[in-house]
């Protein structure tokens, strides 16, 4: 035979055999590890999740659970404040999750009504909430603007003064109309609160009233004044007075003087 085809005829062929190439079993056996190693990690990252979603549903189910929900508010140290207000202002109710319940937050909604100066909220498991106040001490009336209301020493209002407990109270007289309950009188009717707190009861039933205008008096129940011109020296001036009061012969008294507290003067009526 001659020709190309004859010339190769008898040579073998030396085009690689892939199909024929063997893989060697440690690298098949590592491939295999791999795969498991990974389908492990999927399989736990997974368990994980699932076991995060039964324990955010469990918790769910026991904070939405009918067991622990609030069945009573008691309420302790309210005097003037009912209770169902203090329940109504704390914003949590019967039925609520009691775990669910903000105890700051309902804290700080009881003090803000007039008569409560501190609130402390507690729940006491399965069901009870607790809210315990401390109330503000009523020491004076502010009147003005033909509306009377109770003060504290701070200056805020507590309530009108119409059926006002315990003992008569010493009146500041202002210009303006006092602010609602809950709200703070003008910073220049505190002198005068204070000084009505102080002469309440030292000498008890002695002083009417506290007057700022047209400068700082006070008008006796005896109908008599007592003149104390500027808020300087005030404790000197309360001091001067007591003594004045407690050891002087008041009878006839139309005013006594006391803007220099240690030379008070006094006058009296010509006719008495």
């Amino acid at each position: 035979m001659s020709g190309p085809h004859a010339a190769g005829a008898g040579r073998p062929d030396l085009r690689p055999q892939l199909g024929a190439v063997a893989v060697d079993p440690r690298f098949r056996a590592r491939r295999i590890a791999v795969r498991k190693e990974a389908g492990r990690r999927r399989l736990k990252r997974l368990l994980v999740l699932v076991g995060i979603a039964a324990l955010a549903l469990a918790g769910v189910l026991v904070l939405r659970s009918p067991v622990l929900d609030v069945d009573e508010i008691t309420v302790a140290g309210a005097a003037h404040t009912p209770a169902d207000e203090i329940r109504a202002a704390s914003g949590i109710g019967r039925g609520d999750p009691v775990l669910l319940a903000d105890l700051d937050d309902a804290a700080a909604a009881v003090e803000a009504l007039p008569w409560v100066a501190e609130a402390e909220v507690t729940r006491d498991l399965p069901g009870s909430v607790h809210v315990t106040v401390r109330e503000r001490e009523a020491v004076a009336i502010v009147a003005g603007g033909g509306r009377a209301v109770l003060v504290d020493a701070g200056g805020r209002v507590l309530a009108d003064a119409a059926g006002a407990p315990g003992a008569p109270f010493v009146q500041v007289v202002a210009e303006a109309t006092p602010p609602t309950a809950g709200r703070p009188v003008s910073r220049d009717l505190r002198t005068a609160i204070e000084l009505a707190g102080r002469l309440r009861a030292n000498p008890a039933g002695a002083v009417a009233a506290v007057h700022l205008e047209p400068h700082l008096r006070l008008q006796l129940v005896d109908g008599a004044t007592v003149e104390l011109g500027d808020a300087s020296e005030l404790d000197a001036k309360v001091e001067a007075f007591r003594t004045v009061h407690a050891r002087v012969d008041r009878s006839c008294l139309d005013v006594l003087d006391l803007t220099v507290p240690t030379h008070p003067v006094l006058t009296r009526r010509e006719t008495c």
